[in-house]
């Protein structure tokens, strides 16, 4: 509770600080981001019932408080049914939570345009969830009872996206046009909601999704043993930055979910040895590429 309540406090402190031009641009992106990473962990854990499982108001009361720190993402509670299905059926069509991200795509422009953009995972993978699975798809697309926060955050995000790209066309340009007084009203409140917000949520999402949809195999899976690889390669440092080391601890929740998120990154140093030991893979890069498909298992493999 007081490290959900620290985090967004933090992301509100760090805001009010680059209104009042007391840090720069970046401080308060990378910083924001960051807390955000943690606030995400915690709602993971609040999935599993890690925290409160007695208390179901105190539990909705800290999904809101988590969800209202990432809106871009869906609500934390349709979220805790399509993530326990990931762990019923890790690997297979109807992990509707990997597959949306990109899991199991050929590598290609389209996947990195699935794993960046929302808009794009729905154009390209769409169709093919709801062939597969189609209940899970339909909750996801259905309006939600809990209110429109989600599409009214994207429509503000393309804003963003769109003004910005005015903006510089504009820039490059000359400026031919100057910019009137009703586009710079609209597109300095924007900016600003981007660089404390919107940047940030951005960034921890992207980067979790990145390595999400990578360390997770892909239709060759039967079991726990090649669920996953363990990625904690230099190449994805920067990603980790945001999304709390995901790919380097996340293949032991696999094995042991009800654990907080915590205890799992202090126990992953200590546990590397014993996933080696059962051949567990490490930085199957190749994966990535061939759209996340396990190799055989070796001979003796549990």
């Amino acid at each position: 509770m007081l490290l959900a309540m620290a985090s967004a406090g933090g992301m509100v402190f760090c805001g009010v600080l680059y209104v009042e031009g007391l840090i720069p641009v970046w401080a308060c992106i990378v910083t924001n981001a960051v807390l955000a990473s943690f606030l995400h962990e915690i709602e993971h854990d609040l999935i599993h019932d890690l925290y409160f499982k007695e208390k179901k108001r105190v539990q909705n009361l800290l999904f809101w408080l988590v969800w209202l720190s990432k809106l871009n993402s869906v609500d934390p509670w349709l979220r805790r049914d399509i993530h326990l299905l990931h762990h019923r059926k890790s690997g297979h069509v109807e992990d509707v939570e990997e597959r949306f991200i990109g899991n199991g795509m050929t590598f290609g422009v389209k996947r990195l345009l699935t794993m960046v953009d929302p808009m794009m995972a729905l154009m390209f993978q769409g169709p093919e969830l709801l062939r597969d699975a189609s209940a899970k798809v339909r909750s996801i697309l259905d309006p939600r009872k809990i209110g429109p926060y989600l599409p009214l955050y994207q429509l503000l995000w393309y804003s963003f996206l769109l003004l910005s790209l005015l903006s510089a066309i504009n820039r490059l340009l000359g400026p031919l046009i100057r910019d009137p007084a009703w586009f710079i009203a609209i597109h300095d409140p924007v900016n600003t909601v981007a660089v404390i917000y919107m940047i940030p949520s951005w960034i921890r999402q992207t980067s979790l999704q990145a390595v999400s949809s990578n360390m997770h195999y892909f239709g060759d899976v039967d079991g726990l043993f090649n669920e996953t690889q363990v990625l904690d390669s230099w190449l994805v440092f920067p990603l980790h930055l945001f999304c709390f080391n995901f790919g380097a601890t996340h293949c032991i929740h696999h094995f042991v979910v009800k654990q907080p998120f915590y205890l799992r990154q202090a126990v992953a140093l200590f546990v590397r040895p014993a996933l080696r030991k059962y051949e567990i893979r490490f930085n199957d890069l190749r994966s990535i590429l061939e759209g996340n498909r396990h190799p055989s298992r070796p001979s003796g493999q549990p």
